[in-house]
C-alpha cells in the first residue's frame, strides 16, 4: 500500500468541492482504496501493515492529466520548419497536409515510431500526463512503447485512403490491421492498454474505409474516432463532398458514425445546432486549442459544446506539446473566442477536461479522471515548495492559478496503475538520455530523406487520388 498524507492540497475532483486540504489518497495495488481528509488518515494502520506513506505537505495532488488526442510519433513534423520554411506557407487544412503533416507519414518507418513514441512519451510524464492516445501508423511499435512506459495508453491505428503512407497500406490492409490490433493489444496490460478505430478523416477516407472501421468499433465494441471540420476550408470542402447528404454532420447521422462511441477531434466548425445533434448521439469531442490556434487560427466554441450538453476532453495533437499548456490555452481562447459571447465557463472547466471529462471522451470515466475509491491509481503530485508561478496558494484561488499559472509545469510524481512512472522528478522505467540521443539520429535521417526528395523532385507527399474525392 501507498499513502500520499497530509497533502497540502488534494484534488479528488475538478471542481471547488473537490479539493481538500490536507487530504489524503490510499492506494493499494493498481487502484485507490479511499480518499479521505486531515481527521481521519489511516498512517498508523499503514505503516503497521508495511505500506510506505509519502508526505505530501509541500505537494499538490491530483488525477493524472488525460491527452484525448495526439500524433505521438511524428516529431518530424516540428522539424520542416527549420528545413524548409515553405511547409509552413499554406492557406488551408488540404495545403497544411500536403506540404506540413502528410511529409513525415510518408517517411516513417516501424523502428522511428518506437523511438519517437517514447520520447513523447517521456515529455507528456513529465508534464503529469499519465492517459495518452496515439494516432498514428505502425500501432505494434506504439503498442511496444506503451509496454515499456507504463502509460495508459489508446492506440488509434492512422487509417487514410488518398495518401500513401510509410506503411504502405491500401483500404484493405487498414482495415486488416486495425482488426489485427484490436484483437491483439485492446485491454491489454490489465486494460491499462486500449483501441479504437481510426479512419483518418471524411474526406481523406473512402466510404468504404469509413464505415469499415465503424463495423469493426461495433463488432469488437471499442471506440471510433477521427479528425472532424478542423478550421474554416474543412468545412466548405467536406459540406461540398456530402451536399447531397446535406453536409457532414447530416452524412455522419445518416450513416450511424454518430454513436457513444464516437470521439471527434477539433470540431472548430461545428454549430449550435450541431453541438445538439452530438449531445443526443453521446459524441465527445476533443478540444484541442494550442494546435488549432496556432496552425489554424480558429478553436472550437466550448461554451456552445458545453451548453448543447457534448463530452468534452482536451488534446494536444501534437508530440511535443503538454496538456498543462493546453489547459491555459483553453481558457485563455474561450475568453475571447467568439466575441459575442459574455458567458463563458467556469475557472476550473480546463482541468475538468483535462481529467474526468477526457476519461469520459475515452470511454473510461468509470475508471480514472478523479481520484476516488475504486478508480484506478492515475495520480500526479506538484511540488509547491520548488514552484514560484503557482504562489500565492489557498482553496479558493488553487483552481483559477491552476488554469492560468500552471503552463509548462513539471510533475514531482507520476503513477499509472498504482506504479511510479516518475518519482522525485526522475524516471523509473525510461532511459530519457538514451531516448533522445536515438531520436537525434532519427531526426538527422528525416532531414537527409527530405532534403534528397526536394533535390530530386520526388514527391514528399505520395497520393493515391486528389483529397475531397468521394469513392
Amino acid at each position: 500500500m501507498i499513502l500520499f498524507d497530509n497533502c497540502r492540497f488534494l484534488i479528488a475532483e475538478p471542481n471547488p468541492e473537490g479539493v481538500i486540504e490536507n487530504g489524503w489518497v490510499l492506494v493499494d495495488g493498481p487502484v485507490i482504496k479511499a480518499v479521505g481528509g486531515p481527521t481521519d488518515s489511516p498512517r498508523a494502520e499503514v505503516r503497521a501493515q508495511g505500506g510506505e506513506v509519502i508526505d505530501c505537505s509541500g505537494k499538490l495532488v491530483m488525477p493524472g492529466l488525460i491527452d484525448t488526442h495526439n500524433h505521438l510519433a511524428n516529431y518530424a513534423l516540428n522539424l520542416l520548419p527549420g528545413i524548409d520554411p515553405s511547409s509552413l506557407e499554406y492557406t488551408g487544412i488540404s495545403e497544411c497536409l500536403e506540404k506540413f503533416i502528410w511529409p513525415a507519414y510518408t517517411w516513417v518507418s516501424s523502428e522511428s515510431t518506437y523511438d519517437l513514441t517514447l520520447l513523447s512519451m517521456c515529455n507528456a510524464i513529465k508534464h503529469g500526463t499519465t492517459t495518452i492516445t496515439s494516432a498514428f501508423p505502425f500501432p505494434d511499435d506504439t503498442y511496444r512503447a506503451g509496454v515499456e512506459s507504463r502509460m495508459r495508453l489508446i492506440i488509434h491505428p492512422q487509417t487514410v485512403s488518398n495518401v500513401l503512407l510509410g506503411d504502405g497500406l491500401d483500404d484493405d490492409g487498414y482495415l486488416a490491421q486495425t482488426e489485427e490490433t484490436i484483437r491483439n493489444y485492446h485491454n491489454a496490460e490489465d486494460g491499462r492498454i486500449q483501441v479504437a478505430t481510426h479512419p483518418h478523416c471524411t474526406y481523406s477516407c473512402t466510404e468504404r474505409l469509413l464505415l469499415g472501421c465503424m463495423e469493426l468499433a461495433e463488432r469488437y465494441d471499442v471506440g471510433f474516432v477521427t479528425h472532424l471540420l478542423n478550421c474554416p476550408e474543412d468545412r466548405e470542402m467536406s459540406d461540398a463532398q456530402y451536399a447531397a447528404w446535406g453536409g457532414t454532420v447530416a452524412y455522419l447521422q445518416a450513416r450511424n458514425l454518430l454513436q457513444e462511441r464516437t470521439l471527434f477531434f477539433h470540431c472548430d466548425q461545428v454549430n449550435r445546432q450541431e453541438a445538439e445533434v452530438f449531445a443526443e448521439a453521446g459524441v465527445a469531442i476533443s478540444h484541442n486549442p494550442q494546435s488549432n490556434a496556432t496552425y489554424h487560427g480558429c478553436v472550437a466554441d466550448v461554451p456552445a459544446l458545453r451548453e448543447a450538453g457534448v463530452t468534452l476532453g482536451l488534446g494536444t495533437d501534437m508530440p511535443a506539446g503538454n496538456i498543462f499548456d493546453n489547459i491555459y490555452t483553453a481558457y485563455l481562447v474561450n475568453a475571447v473566442v467568439p466575441l459575442d459571447q459574455e458567458a463563458q465557463f467556469e475557472p476550473w472547466v480546463p482541468i475538468e477536461m483535462a481529467t474526468i471529462g477526457g476519461a469520459e471522451a475515452l470511454r473510461l470515466g468509470d475508471k480514472i479522471g478523479t481520484l476516488e475509491a475504486g478508480k484506478r491509481a492515475d495520480i500526479i503530485t506538484v511540488d509547491l515548495r520548488r514552484n514560484t508561478t503557482l504562489y500565492p496558494l489557498n482553496a479558493g484561488n488553487l483552481l483559477y492559478w491552476i488554469v492560468t499559472k500552471c503552463a509548462g509545469t513539471l510533475a514531482a510524481d507520476t503513477m499509472v496503475d498504482g506504479t511510479f512512472l516518475m518519482r522525485d522528478g526522475e524516471f523509473t522505467f525510461l532511459d530519457e538520455e538514451a531516448i533522445i540521443a536515438r531520436s537525434d539520429e532519427w531526426m538527422i535521417r528525416f532531414e537527409s530523406w527530405y532534403r534528397s526528395r526536394k533535390a530530386s523532385g520526388q514527391p514528399v507527399t505520395v497520393r493515391k487520388y486528389p483529397d475531397y474525392e468521394n469513392r
